[in-house]
């Protein structure tokens, strides 16, 4: 896969907290903490990655920006697959 191909799992600031968006469907996750939010966001690649797709996590600061990615390679033999959702 090229870059271009990674799903992507974003952890962006909201009101309260912070949320983690993911290709596993349209239903975003809420955090208080943007650590808790960033651990579940590598924990969901990490599944990705093991079933067989490559993932990208985006992490933005309170102002939006950018501040850290992470990439995680597909395995070469997936141990499942998971449902994930076609990209907007």
């Amino acid at each position: 896969m090229t870059p271009d191909t990674d799903h992507h799992i974003s952890v962006v600031p909201v009101e309260g907290g912070w949320r983690v968006l993911s290709p596993f469907d349209d239903t975003p996750l809420m955090f208080l903490s943007g650590a808790k939010a960033e651990e579940k966001a590598k924990a969901l690649a990490e599944r990705l990655a093991a079933t067989g797709h490559d993932a990208r996590v985006l992490i933005h600061d309170r102002t939006q920006a950018l501040i850290g990615t992470w990439r995680y390679f597909a395995d070469d033999a997936p141990m499942a697959e998971l449902p994930v959702r076609a990209a907007d």
